[in-house]
């Protein structure tokens, strides 16, 4: 919604209150393409629309599942769409989701959006580099799996009728705490402000969907490309596997995997070091004793490597999609240009084999050098 212009009367800004506490105006046009929508909207629209600032392109998933190649082309060819836009994907259709787009803590659109959508791109709970330019370069490449954002809308927030756990009755349940970071865009257990969510990735094959990363996997996937930086991260406690540990992670090593063929085989090797801070334990264990710190490295070695496993297995072998840009490496090892489009990377992505070496090493345990206890419990 754009605001009033400086020249406005003050009679013209006080007959628009209302409408100008409006952060977002709808409306739809029908057209063979991008460019004739936007030459027809100059009928009703008294601005001239472009597509200059624009923060995000939203991809419904009816569209996806169908193929965006059409849709994109055109972005492609378009002299006003700049290629660091958001590339978005939504459950349901992209014209029921614009209805839900209604920013409570800020009234400028554009900010909302560069605030949601990752401004420090540090790829925390959604991809990283999701721009139209990354987007664009791995659909272009044979076998390579292009990722957005994955959002959704959420009409429970809407209506007011979410349903969350009972703080107590949660820490009085025997069984295992959440983690949320295992929930999509959608169904995260949360109440109020705007009824949409960002948390995810959607992965293509090619121009067509192939389906949805939760949390966990999107932050294990900027792991496994070298794109990790820093956020916290659930764990379970080794000392009670109900329990949950949070970690704020952060990465020593950024090309962390190396490709190479031999004949038809390849052969997949990542070596990651990871570092982290203790923040977030309700169990008694003092982890800053040197058995424990030990005993909860190991731990956290384990679990990352279970989850990368886990998504290596994902999509190399059951959706056979290349999202860690393996191709990128090995077409070196092809004489020409012609032999590596030959070689159909595509057929060949379920062979390929992977090694896991993941180190992890705590850094601090917060401010404090020993967990909270009771003063009566204190020993000399």
């Amino acid at each position: 919604m754009p605001k009033a212009s400086s020249g406005a009367t003050a009679s013209s800004v006080s007959g628009s209150d209302q409408s100008s506490n409006k952060v977002v105006t709808i409306f739809s046009e029908e057209g063979a393409n991008l460019s004739a929508a936007l030459l027809t909207s100059q009928s009703f629209v008294a601005r001239r629309l472009t597509l200059i600032h624009s923060k995000a392109l939203v991809l419904g998933e009816e569209l996806a599942r169908q193929g965006i190649l059409p849709v994109v082309g055109e972005v492609v060819r378009n002299t006003e769409f700049r290629r660091n836009v958001n590339i978005l994907t939504t459950k349901g259709r992209a014209q029921e989701y614009m209805h839900y787009i209604k920013p409570k803590m800020e009234n400028d659109i554009n900010l909302w959006f560069e605030l949601e959508l990752d401004p420090h791109n540090i790829g925390a709970i959604t991809p990283k580099q999701a721009r139209f330019h990354d987007f664009i370069l791995d659909m272009e490449q044979p076998g390579n799996g292009a990722t957005s954002i994955l959002t959704a809308v959420r009409p429970d927030i809407d209506k007011g009728s979410e349903n969350l756990h009972d703080g107590e009755s949660a820490n009085n349940s025997n069984t295992s705490q959440p983690l949320v970071s295992e929930h999509k865009a959608g169904d995260l257990p949360r109440a109020g402000e705007v009824p949409i969510d960002f948390f995810g990735t959607a992965v293509y094959k090619g121009q067509k969907l192939r389906g949805f990363l939760n949390g966990m996997e999107t932050k294990t996937l900027n792991m496994l490309r070298g794109q990790f930086e820093k956020t916290v991260w659930e764990f379970r406690d080794p000392s009670d596997p109900k329990l949950n540990i949070s970690i704020n992670m952060g990465t020593l090593t950024n090309k962390v995997m190396h490709a190479q063929r031999f004949d038809d085989h390849i052969q997949i090797t990542f070596n990651i070091t990871m570092e982290g801070d203790l923040l977030g334990s309700v169990s008694d264990v003092d982890y800053t004793q040197s058995e424990n710190t030990k005993k909860l490295e190991t731990s956290i070695e384990e679990q990352l490597k279970e989850r990368a496993s886990k998504l290596l297995n994902k999509m190399l072998y059951k959706w056979e999609v290349d999202c860690f840009h393996i191709g990128n490496q090995i077409r070196g090892s092809f004489p020409t240009l012609q032999d590596w489009y030959a070689y159909k990377w595509r057929d060949h992505i379920h062979t390929a084999k992977y090694d896991l070496n993941i180190q992890f090493k705590m850094r601090t345990f917060g401010d404090q050098v020993g967990p909270v206890i009771e003063g009566d419990q204190m020993t000399e």
